[in-house]
């Protein structure tokens, strides 16, 4: 069997640069990478159902686009095949009502949230509970993800009820929204990564989507404390080894958390992209996953190392 030490699958053109920086650490430190695209997945999964090839660590980011790549994951699995956000953890991590619940029982502060049932099977709104709250309203899908479904700025039952008819199927959440003090002409809105062990603030406007490195000598040391204590604890619910979060800090000096987990984080740099992440915070994941990747998988024959790289 021909076997590699990190198999990645992606598809969305815009990972592209950072699949292929992995990539290239995985040659650095003598890690056998392997990538996985919708040109070569008929084949990969041909090879590994005829136990003509292996991996020993995966690194899913393709199945939420692709369904595709859904018997990808499967295989990964029947194959034990260790994985980077492992999919049987995603069923509680991704779900941000649940995720929310749990993150409340650890003492973390959350928007004043009614979750909704399914529009399919309660379309009936209980207006009293939503009445109470104060507007505007945030209105979000449960499994929601990349501001997909999500509508801000609500006032009415008439808005809330259009928004839930996006995604008929999912429950939804209806939040009053987070209004951020300013801090040094910012918005104190963050955005968070935690990299397989490391938990990387950034400052992240959550209107002009503009994302920069928060320092710790730019904000009140307790604040970036409790920061990186939240994160912590969102990784030991979720037991995700890559994940970001978004956070607030409202005018009464309280941190809240408004998103609490997306797994498939966009990892565009800024360099390339106006509202990317910044580079050093990209360069630190792809160093971290592929250090975590080394430690675990330990040392292995040095061999050709084989990049499949998809066509342009």
């Amino acid at each position: 069997m021909e076997s590699y030490d990190l198999a990645i699958a992606w598809c969305w053109e815009y990972d592209a640069d950072f699949v292929h920086q992995i990539d290239q650490e995985c040659g650095r430190i003598e890690v056998r990478s392997y990538l996985i695209y919708p040109h070569n997945l008929s084949e990969t999964l041909s090879r590994m159902e005829s136990s003509e090839l292996g991996f020993r660590v995966f690194f899913d980011r393709a199945s939420d686009q692709e369904k595709a790549f859904d018997r990808l994951v499967d295989e990964m699995l029947s194959c034990r095949v260790r994985m980077i956000n492992h999919a049987e953890r995603l069923s509680l991590a991704t779900d941000k009502a649940r995720m929310q619940k749990e993150l409340v029982l650890q003492g973390i502060r959350v928007p004043k949230t009614v979750v909704l049932p399914a529009w399919d099977k309660r379309p009936e709104l209980p207006s009293a509970r939503v009445n109470k709250m104060v507007r505007p309203l945030v209105v979000k899908p449960a499994s929601g993800g990349c501001g997909d479904g999500v509508t801000l700025s609500v006032h009415s039952e008439e808005e809330i009820q259009s928004s839930r008819q996006q995604f008929p199927d999912d429950r939804y959440l209806v939040q009053e929204r987070i209004e951020p003090v300013p801090i040094t002409g910012r918005r104190a809105w963050f955005r968070v990564f935690f990299a397989f062990g490391e938990v990387l603030p950034c400052w992240w406007d959550d209107q002009t989507k503009i994302a920069d490195v928060l320092s710790s000598s730019q904000i009140d040391k307790r604040v970036y404390s409790e920061i990186k204590g939240i994160m912590r604890k969102a990784f030991r619910i979720s037991k995700l080894e890559l994940f970001s979060t978004e956070m607030a800090l409202t005018p009464g000096g309280k941190l809240v958390v408004v998103d609490p987990v997306n797994d498939q984080v966009d990892l565009r740099r800024k360099s390339s992209h106006l509202d990317g992440i910044p580079d050093e915070v990209v360069d630190r994941i792809v160093v971290n996953l592929v250090d975590w990747v080394k430690k675990r998988v330990g040392s292995t024959p040095r061999r050709r190392k084989v990049s499949l790289c998809a066509k342009t």
